[in-house]
């Protein structure tokens, strides 16, 4: 791929996103069982209000989840039951990571984006994964917690949870 030539498509994947407004994850796709660094973009407050806080559902399946620290944000874990143990890096875990809530921080203004970013160890199996989501502002909230069904199948989702896809490995 020549230099640069990447951007059209970034560019114009960036422009469907925002445009339509969601809270979505980047990168969209990830390879099964890999570790990645997932971004919650966040590209606009509420009905003009200013986003205050942001709260994103980790699946059951997701063993291994980190926030990375904001500047000025808190960060706040909520743990959940592991069905069964494992043993990672050597150690019995019970417990995973189920919600994650940044809060506190600079307020963002309706006309900025702002991004919150976990690493994660993805599940082996391909397919979707959601996040669902509160985005809380200066006066109320979007919950960007809709999945598809077959209620919404010819409708469609106005307010989606963020995924992302696990593609097979290599």
């Amino acid at each position: 791929m020549k230099r640069g030539a990447w951007i059209p498509a970034v560019a114009m994947a960036l422009s469907a996103n925002v445009a339509s407004a969601h809270v979505v994850t980047m990168p969209r796709t990830a390879e099964a069982g890999r570790p990645v660094a997932l971004a919650f973009w966040v590209p606009e407050g509420c009905a003009g209000e200013a986003t205050t806080a942001l709260s994103v559902e980790i699946p059951a399946d997701i063993v291994f989840a980190k926030p990375q620290p904001k500047a000025g944000w808190n960060i706040r874990l909520e743990q959940a039951p592991l069905a069964d143990p494992i043993i990672n890096e050597g150690v019995v875990q019970r417990e995973h990571v189920a919600r994650i809530t940044w809060s506190g921080g600079p307020v963002v203004p309706d006309s900025h984006f702002e991004q919150f970013t976990v690493l994660l160890r993805l599940p082996a199996t391909p397919g979707p994964l959601r996040f669902p989501a509160v985005q809380t502002c200066a006066a109320g909230e979007k919950r960007w917690i809709e999945v598809p069904d077959a209620s919404n199948a010819q409708t469609g989702l106005r307010y989606p949870a963020p995924t992302l896809t696990v593609t097979a490995s290599r």
